[in-house]
């Protein structure tokens, strides 16, 4: 009788002992995934296909927002890009040219406009007292048209993304820009015409020609 508890009670630890082992199994596995998660969280979601040497320079890099027109033209809207940078390139003037010629080469999503005109090069860009002084070329003030006051706070607004910057001033070959829509000499930052990246989508067309286009099943 001894002996036929002594069996059951070993087999009873056994069990208690392999439920046990198998609980800190799950638990483990469950704080090594919910840190893993936290990780993903804050590190770049490239970097896990990235190179070895394109993961390390992530270290020098920093968001930025860029404005550009949205599709309907009737605002503008910030897509957001990652600038990369060299140790020689922390300074604020080398990287507001960076980011201008980021700005030159157009948004990536197809819901927003490039609003700086066809042609248009940067040659400089100096920022003092917190003033982003920026020289384009004569491309850039012959493409203005109707557009200059997009053109002009897109500029104005990318560039006060900068916690140092407050205004813009906008010249070309060094020249005054003279032009009706707004002071180019003297941009403050404008949020009244922007708008988020739902309103920029283009307007769906619900003329008679596209519904006689759509096929009936």
């Amino acid at each position: 009788m001894n002996f036929k508890k002594s069996i059951a009670m070993f087999i009873l630890l056994l069990t208690l002992f392999v439920f046990a082992l198998n609980g800190c199994s799950t638990r483990k596995n469950s704080e090594e995934t919910g840190s893993g998660l936290q990780n993903d969280e804050y590190s770049p979601v490239s970097s896990l296909t990235l190179t070895e040497a394109e993961a390390a320079s992530l270290n020098n890099s920093i968001k930025v927002k860029l404005y550009y027109k949205t599709a309907r033209g009737d605002k503008l809207c910030s897509e957001t890009k990652l600038l990369q940078f060299t140790d020689k390139d922390r300074k604020i003037d080398v990287l507001a040219s960076k980011i201008v010629d980021m700005m030159v080469s157009g948004p990536s999503n197809t819901s927003l406009v490039k609003t700086l005109p066809e042609g248009t090069k940067l040659n400089s860009i100096k920022i003092k007292s917190g003033v982003a002084y920026v020289d384009f070329n004569e491309a850039f003030a012959k493409g203005l048209g109707n557009d200059a006051i997009f053109i002009a706070y897109s500029i104005a607004n990318t560039l006060t993304e900068f916690k140092n910057v407050n205004e813009v001033a906008i010249t070309y070959d060094g020249k005054k820009i003279e032009n009706s829509s707004c002071n180019f000499s003297k941009l403050l930052r404008n949020t009244e015409i922007v708008t988020d990246i739902e309103s920029a989508l283009p307007l769906t067309d619900y003329s008679v020609d596209v519904f006689l286009e759509t096929e009936l099943e």
